[in-house]
C-alpha cells in the first residue's frame, strides 16, 4: 500500500515538475597492466621457519595487490621455506606443484584448485611386426684359429615405446599401446604427457627416416695371370687424378673405397681387366631396420643407420660360389656415396682349343687350359629418401 502511494505520488511530481537527471556513479576499473604488474612484476620475500597452512600463504602473496585468490574448498598443505625476490606467478609455480595444486588466472581472479590428470590419444603410425635379423660369419675350424662375428638385429618400435614412455610418466599415470589401431592412450598431468609428445615426435622423426640402397655386383677378369686381385692403389690414385688440379678430396677414405663417381670407378677397373656385371639391384628399407638381397652367388645383409649427416652401414657380404666367402664391416659414409668392397677373389679355368701345328697339311688343334684371376666387388650406393630425413 506504502509503495504505491508511493508511484503515485511519484508520478504526480514528476507530471507538475521537469525531470532530474540522475547523478553518475564513480566506477573503478583496473587497468590491465596494474594487474599484470601486480602478478609479475613485484617481487617480495617470505620467510617461514614453520609449516604454515597454503592457505593461509596464498593470502599473503596476494596482500597490497589489485589480485584477489580463490582457492578450492578442498585445498590443503602446508609450506615451509624461503622465498627471496620472486614475483607472485613465480611463487605460485614454486609452491603449488609439490602440493597438487595448480593454479588459472582470469583477468584479477586467480584461481587454485588440485591438479587433475588429463588423457590425450597420439598416433602412432608404425608396423606392428617384430622384426628379427642375426647373422654369423666365422673361420675355419679345422684345427686352425678361428675368428667369428656374430650381430643381430630386433626391431620392435611399439616394445621400445612401452620401455620409453614407462619412464616419462608420474607414479599413478596409466597407458595403454594398442598394437592393432596404432594408438598410444595416456592419462598423466599436463606436464607429462607433453613429455610423451615430445619423445613420439622425436622417435617418429627417427624411426621413419628412409633410405634407397642401390647393390651392383661386378666381376673383374684380371689381365695379368700373376696378379693377386684388383691393384686397389692404382685405382684410388686414379679417382684423385681425375680430381681437379689444385682441387682436394672433400671426403677422406674412413672404411674401405668411398668414391662419387661410379663410371670413373668401373672405367679405372676395365684398365685392369674385363669387367662384367653380375647383379644390379635396389631395395628400400626403414631407419635401423635389416635389409636382405639374394643373388645367386651372393649374400648381402645391410642395416642402416641414417642420420642428417651421415649413413652408417652394417654390412655383411657372403660369397657362395665358387668358394664360400664372407665379410663383417661397419662404413661410414655421406648421402650418394659409393661404398666398394673387394677382396672376394678366385681362379677360373678357362680352355680354349687352339691351333699347336701342321701335319699332313691339316691344322692340328688341342684344348689350351688357362688360369684367369677373378674378384667380385660389390657396390653399395645409399640415397636418403627425401621427405623423411630429419630437418
Amino acid at each position: 500500500m506504502l509503495a504505491i502511494s508511493w508511484f503515485v505520488l511519484a508520478a504526480g511530481t514528476a507530471a507538475a515538475q521537469p525531470p532530474r537527471p540522475m547523478p553518475i556513479l564513480p566506477l573503478t576499473q583496473l587497468h590491465e597492466h596494474t594487474l599484470a604488474a601486480d602478478l609479475d612484476n613485484r617481487t617480495f620475500t617470505l620467510t617461514f621457519a614453520q609449516p604454515v597452512p597454503v592457505c593461509e600463504l596464498l593470502l599473503l602473496l596476494v596482500r597490497g595487490t589489485n589480485l584477489s585468490i580463490v582457492p578450492d574448498p578442498s585445498t590443503s598443505g602446508t609450506f615451509i621455506g624461503e622465498l627471496k625476490n620472486v614475483t607472485v606467478r613465480q611463487a605460485l609455480s614454486l609452491i603449488l606443484p609439490p602440493l597438487g595444486l595448480q593454479y588459472s588466472v582470469d583477468g584479477s581472479f586467480i584461481r587454485v584448485f588440485a591438479r587433475a590428470p588429463e588423457t590425450r590419444i597420439f598416433h602412432v603410425n608404425y608396423a606392428a611386426t617384430e622384426r628379427t635379423s642375426a647373422v654369423t660369419v666365422g673361420g675355419d675350424a679345422g684345427g686352425r684359429s678361428t675368428a667369428t662375428v656374430s650381430s643381430s638385429t630386433k626391431a620392435d618400435v611399439f616394445a621400445d615405446l612401452d620401455n620409453g614412455i614407462r619412464t616419462m610418466l608420474s607414479e599413478h599415470a596409466t597407458f595403454n599401446v594398442d598394437r592393432k589401431a596404432g594408438l598410444l592412450q595416456v592419462t598423466d598431468f599436463p606436464e607429462r604427457l607433453e613429455r610423451v609428445s615430445v619423445y613420439l615426435d622425436a622417435v617418429h622423426d627417427r624411426v621413419l627416416r628412409q633410405v634407397e640402397i642401390e647393390a651392383r655386383v661386378v666381376e673383374v677378369e684380371l689381365n695379368d695371370e700373376k696378379a693377386t686381385g684388383v691393384d686397389w692403389s692404382a685405382v684410388a690414385a686414379g679417382q684423385v687424378d681425375g680430381l681437379v688440379p689444385g682441387q682436394r678430396p672433400v671426403r677422406p677414405s674412413l672404411t674401405g673405397l668411398r668414391v662419387t663417381d661410379v663410371t670413373r670407378l668401373l672405367a679405372l677397373l676395365a684398365a685392369q681387366g674385363k669387367v662384367s656385371e653380375l647383379a644390379h639391384t635396389r631395395l628400400l628399407t626403414l631407419n635401423n631396420e635389416p635389409a636382405i638381397v639374394r643373388t645367386e652367388n651372393l649374400t648381402l645383409s645391410v642395416t642402416p643407420q641414417i642420420a642428417p649427416e651421415a649413413i652408417t652401414l652394417s654390412l655383411t657380404p657372403i660369397v657362395k660360389a665358387p668358394a664360400v666367402a664372407e665379410s663383417d664391416v661397419i662404413a661410414r659414409m655421406v648421402d650418394g656415396e659409393t661404398l666398394s668392397l673387394s677382396g672376394f677373389t678366385h681362379d677360373r679355368e678357362a680352355r680354349e682349343r687352339k691351333g699347336v701345328g701342321i701335319t699332313g697339311g691339316w691344322l692340328r688343334r688341342a684344348t689350351v687350359a688357362t688360369r684367369k684371376r677373378i674378384e667380385l666387388v660389390i657396390l653399395l650406393t645409399p640415397r636418403i629418401v627425401p621427405g623423411v630425413a630429419a630437418q
